[in-house]
This record gives structure tokens, C-alpha cells and sequence, in this order.
């Protein structure tokens, strides 16, 4: 009983004087994760743009390097350099049009990670044939430094209907 008098005086104190601290902090950190979430969004978009102009430049400051991975459809990439060029290069050269645009994204951030779900719609001309998807995708962001990085997408589609 007599430990109980000593302690709960104790918390209810500390209570007070850390609630507020705590309350700010939470407050700073959800306006952070707020403009993170914009950022992971136009990371997602600079990644669309970027390989829809075949911008390899750009990949390589937007892509985690020999840390990435590409699941599309049931195909696996390891690594940046094994997608860009055993995939991506060889796929670019082929299109004679190709538009590449995501929407609907929805972006979540824990610290130094984020994963955006969002839907894309995929246009190419090669050879002759037209193609026209409709997709589903998810990225894994790193942050690294300033800026956010994908470590992991995954995407499929399926023909327009």
C-alpha cells in the first residue's frame, strides 16, 4: 500500500510533464510523414516518367541499386543493373511508343521506409501491335539521405476492357 502511495503520485507526474512533449512530437512527426508521403508519391511518378522517356540517368538516382528488386508478372530482377539492362534496355528499344502513367496512389511511411500502392495505365506501339493495359503495382521506398529510393515493385496488368 505503501509503495502504491509512492508510485502512483510517481506516473501521474511524470504523465504531466511528458504529455504535452509527447503530444507535440507526435504532431511534428505526422506533418513530417504528410510531406514524406508527397514526396514518396513524386518519387513513384518520377520513376514512370523517367522510364517512360528512357531517362537511365534519372533511374539510377531513383532506383536502390544492387539492392533493388522488379517483380513483373511472374518474371524477377535482381539489382538495378540486371534490370536495366537485361530488361528494361532491351524492352525501351523495341517500343516505337510507349506511354507509361501511374494514378490512384496511395502512399504509407514508417521512419525511414514507404509503400505506395497505385494503379497505372500502360500504352505501347512495337512492331505493328498495339498495347493497351490497365495495372496494379506496389513500390517499397528507402529513404537515403534527402530522398526517397525504390527498393521493390512489383507490378502486373492486364488488357484495357
Amino acid at each position: 500500500m505503501k509503495l502504491q502511495r509512492i508510485v502512483v503520485p510517481a506516473v501521474a507526474a511524470a504523465l504531466i510533464w511528458i504529455g504535452p512533449a509527447a503530444a507535440q512530437q507526435h504532431q511534428h512527426e505526422e506533418g513530417h510523414a504528410e510531406g514524406s508521403e508527397q514526396d514518396v508519391a513524386a518519387a513513384l511518378e518520377a520513376v514512370f516518367a523517367a522510364t517512360e522517356s528512357g531517362d537511365f540517368a534519372a533511374l539510377d538516382e531513383l532506383y536502390a541499386g544492387d539492392d533493388l528488386t522488379i517483380v513483373e508478372g511472374a518474371g524477377l530482377d535482381r539489382g538495378w543493373s540486371e534490370y536495366r539492362d537485361h530488361h528494361l534496355k532491351p524492352e525501351l528499344e523495341e517500343f516505337e511508343e510507349f506511354s507509361y502513367v501511374p494514378h490512384d496512389i496511395e502512399v504509407q511511411v514508417a521512419g525511414d521506409m514507404a509503400w505506395a500502392l497505385f494503379e497505372y495505365d500502360l500504352k505501347v506501339k512495337s512492331g505493328g501491335r498495339e498495347i493497351d493495359r490497365v495495372g496494379r503495382g506496389t513500390a517499397v521506398f528507402e529513404r537515403r539521405d534527402d530522398r526517397w529510393v525504390v527498393r521493390h515493385m512489383q507490378t502486373a496488368n492486364r488488357p484495357r476492357s
